[in-house]
């Protein structure tokens, strides 16, 4: 019996083992397990890129794309207004043109007519066998003053008939320049609707803290460009009066970009593009129920005596270069390489107004809200 209960107890402490020793392998396999994920985790984690910084690259991409095509557009715009004017034109011409051409053919029609019912006889023969020989010398004069006349309406006649060849040309040369422009504005706004589209989903993918932090960096990246900007006009002005008068370093500060102030055709333009703040940007607008950026800076100008170039890439080459360090209320600044395309007024105090996108509208921004081409005077 007393054997029985050693077997019996040597079993039990067996058991006791084999489950301490599961047991305790489970712990460590847990712990392996919980080690293994830690380490496999800190890579991933590290691998995750900055949502925020992505969402910012892509964003600046399609908005420097996105002008791009509005400044395509508006080069296919003003190559449709000048088309459709050009057709204008020459259609009021060819009607005249063609009344005019109908004219002279009844005209020849009749003298040929005439000449066929004298039975094809030349009036030199005609008058040589009148035998009348007393008025042959005044006769030859008359008929040769009637072949000049006949010869100078032909040739007048040749001369009209190009003419209205070469309107009926240029008419049909509008009418495809037309088709053309306005099928490339057909394509070139649904890639702007397109990027319109893209911009809304970067942002729709974005969390309202992630939002809120984009807006923060991208306003931070503007006044940053903004500080730059006035600080070396702060420093080149300086450089300069410092050039100029040695002894007088308190008037570096009026040649600063700083100043808020305008007058004459500046002023004018300045109050007629903030008149339209709030407004819609328009694809190909000129106003006045819209603008894009050029026609805004175009509209704006013509208000106050002064005519601009129709597109932002041609009115980077309008009136004078300045540089940031000189910049005064009025000028013109250029965006996003050479050429432009997109261009605000500099209004003072380290802004511009412009229109600034479909979304956006018409409004005022910091000058350094994107990269800055350069600049010009034009009134």
């Amino acid at each position: 019996m007393a054997q029985d209960r050693l077997i019996s107890s040597n079993a039990r402490g067996a058991g006791r083992g084999r489950r301490l020793g599961r047991g305790l392998a489970a712990t460590a396999l847990s712990s392996v397990i919980v080690v293994s994920g830690l380490v496999a985790g800190q890579p991933k984690a590290a691998a995750e890129p900055d949502t925020v910084s992505e969402a910012k690259s892509q964003l600046a991409a399609i908005e420097a794309q996105s002008h791009a095509l509005d400044a395509k557009y508006t080069g296919a715009q003003a190559d449709l207004d000048q088309a459709e004017k050009s057709l204008k034109t020459a259609e009021k011409d060819l009607v005249t043109q063609r009344s005019k051409v109908a004219s002279m053919r009844k005209t020849l029609s009749a003298l040929a007519a005439n000449d066929y019912q004298s039975g094809n006889i030349s009036l030199t023969a005609q008058m040589v066998s009148s035998g009348n020989s007393g008025q042959f010398l005044s006769q030859l004069a008359t008929m040769q003053n009637v072949s000049d006349r006949t010869k100078g309406k032909f040739q007048s006649f040749q001369s009209e008939q190009a003419r209205l060849q070469t309107l009926e040309k240029q008419a049909a040369s509008d009418r495809t320049t037309i088709k053309a422009s306005r099928d490339s504005q057909a394509v070139l706004l649904k890639k702007s609707k397109a990027k319109e589209a893209d911009a809304k989903k970067v942002l729709a993918s974005l969390t309202a803290e992630q939002q809120a932090k984009l807006a923060a960096e991208q306003a931070a990246a503007a006044q940053a460009r903004t500080t730059a900007a006035s600080q070396t006009s702060r420093s080149d002005a300086r450089s300069d009066a410092t050039a100029s008068s040695p002894s007088s370093s308190s008037s570096s500060t009026s040649t600063s970009n700083t100043s808020t102030s305008a007058s004459g055709r500046a002023s004018t333009a300045i109050a007629f593009a903030k008149s339209k703040i709030g407004g819609p940007y328009v694809y190909g607008g000129t106003g006045p129920t819209g603008y894009d950026c050029s026609g805004l800076m175009q509209a704006a100008w013509a208000a106050a005596g002064v005519s601009l170039p129709r597109t932002s890439g041609e009115q980077f080459s309008a009136g004078t270069s300045v540089s940031q360090s000189d910049l005064q209320p009025g000028d013109l600044v250029f965006y996003y390489g050479n050429p432009p395309s997109h261009v605000g007024m500099y209004i003072g105090g380290g802004q511009i107004v412009h229109a600034s996108n479909p979304t956006s509208g018409i409004k005022i921004s910091p000058i350094g809200e994107m990269p800055i081409s350069g600049a010009r005077r034009v009134g």
